[in-house]
């Protein structure tokens, strides 16, 4: 019986030796990110991100109106979190 644990063992190295051998290997794709400066649609909460269906963005400058990305990217929620969307933008919040 001893003998024929052996090649049994050895027989299975080999196969995963075989095995791995073969396979890729697994990496992380370190490519670059999407060239796109913009995107189509509205992401809530989150007034900074450029839009493509809205052509031209106004200089941002503390204090100033909300611009209309802004506007649509806060108007998810409550009263309060619009307003408190809204004045982090305007006033310079978090971001």
């Amino acid at each position: 019986m001893v003998n024929l644990r052996h090649p049994f063992i050895f027989g299975a190295a080999a196969l995963v030796a075989a095995t791995l051998s073969v396979a890729p290997v697994a990496s992380a794709d370190s490519g670059p990110a999407p060239a796109a400066p913009c995107y189509n649609g509205v992401a809530p909460w989150n007034p900074y991100i450029d839009n493509c269906a809205i052509p031209s963005r106004p200089p941002r400058v503390n204090g100033s109106a909300p611009d209309q990305t802004a506007i649509l990217a806060c108007s998810v929620g409550s009263q309060i979190a619009r307003g408190l969307c809204l004045s982090q933008f305007v006033n310079g919040g978090p971001y």
